[in-house]
């Protein structure tokens, strides 16, 4: 993946950018180099109810989401390049 270090440091400067992700509001919160994935947090105005260690619901909190970086033939996934592609979404609402 040394090839790829280029292309992840300028993935580093999109943490913090709002995007849509399948539809979803996100934003970007995290690069995973070791693990070739990107880290989203989804934004939806009514956040999902988190469970406790018992099952039992305790609060509302914003999910996560690890998009893959790459596919089995350590080409960009589809994934990553839908993600791109929901940048200008997010940016214009």
């Amino acid at each position: 993946m040394n090839d790829s270090e280029p292309f992840i440091a300028r993935l580093r400067q999109l943490i913090g950018r709002d995007c849509r992700y399948y539809g979803r509001p996100c934003r970007i919160v995290e690069i995973l180099s070791a693990e070739g994935r990107i880290v989203l947090e989804g934004r939806e105005a009514m956040p999902p109810i988190q469970i406790d260690q018992y099952g039992q619901a305790a609060f509302r909190g914003n999910e996560h989401i690890e998009v893959p970086m790459f596919n089995q033939n350590s080409e960009f996934s589809e994934d990553l390049q839908h993600l791109l592609d929901g940048l200008s979404a997010g940016r214009n609402g």
